[in-house]
C-alpha cells in the first residue's frame, strides 16, 4: 500500500514538474492582463462622449443664446443628445478594449504555439481534464483540438481558463486518482519518447 502511495507521489511530481517545464502560468492569466487595459478602455469611451455630448450641447447653447431655437427645444435636444453621445462612447469602448487586448491575445496564441507543438500538448491531460467543469468551455472540444493541432484557433480566454484550472488540480491530489494521474504521465512519456 505504502508503495503504491509512494508511486502515485512521484508520478504527480513528475506530472506537475513537466506541466510547469511547458506552460507560464502568467502568461496565461488573461483576466488579470487585460483589467488595467479594460479600464483605460472605459475611461476612453467616457471621455469621448463627453465630448460629443459637450460639443452638442454647445451648438444647441449658442443657437438658443442667439435666438434661432427656444428654451423648449434646447431642453429636448440637451437629452436627445445623450443617445448618440452613448452610443458613439460605447464604440469608441469597444474599440480601444479590442486594441489593448489585441497584444496580450497575441501573446497567448504564441504561447499556445510553443506549448503545443507539431504533436498538441494539452490533450496528453485528458484523464484529468476531463474531471474539470467549467461554465462555458467544452471541454471535449479542447482536447480534440488539441490533439488535431488546431488549439491556437480556440478563444485564448477558454484555454488561460481551463489551463489554470487543470494546474490548481494538479496542486490539489485529492481531487484526481491515481489511475488519472499514471494515464497522464504514461501520455507524457509517450511524447518524451517520441521526441528522442
Amino acid at each position: 500500500m505504502s508503495n503504491k502511495q509512494q508511486s502515485k507521489r512521484h508520478s504527480r511530481k513528475n506530472v506537475i514538474r513537466d506541466f510547469e517545464q511547458h506552460f507560464t502560468l502568467s502568461r496565461l492569466e488573461y483576466n488579470k492582463r487585460v483589467k488595467p487595459g479594460k479600464a483605460m478602455a472605459k475611461i476612453v469611451g467616457l471621455i469621448v462622449a463627453a465630448v460629443i455630448y459637450i460639443g452638442g450641447f454647445s451648438l444647441t447653447y449658442i443657437s438658443w443664446s442667439r435666438g434661432f431655437i427656444d428654451s423648449i427645444f434646447l431642453n429636448k435636444i440637451a437629452f436627445i443628445l445623450m443617445i448618440p453621445a452613448s452610443v458613439i462612447g460605447m464604440f469608441a469602448f469597444l474599440i480601444s478594449s479590442n486594441r489593448r487586448e489585441f497584444p496580450i491575445r497575441e501573446d497567448i496564441r504564441a504561447h499556445v504555439r510553443d506549448f503545443e507543438g507539431e504533436d498538441g500538448y494539452l490533450w496528453r491531460y485528458e484523464p484529468i481534464l476531463k474531471q474539470l467543469t467549467l461554465k462555458k468551455i467544452d471541454i471535449e472540444w479542447l482536447i480534440e483540438k488539441s490533439r488535431e493541432n488546431q488549439l491556437i484557433e480556440q478563444a485564448p480566454e477558454d484555454i488561460c481558463t481551463t489551463i489554470l484550472a487543470l494546474h490548481e488540480t494538479l496542486l490539489n491530489s485529492q481531487q484526481i486518482s491515481g489511475s488519472a494521474i499514471q494515464q497522464v504521465e504514461k501520455n507524457l512519456n509517450g511524447d518524451n519518447q517520441a521526441a528522442a
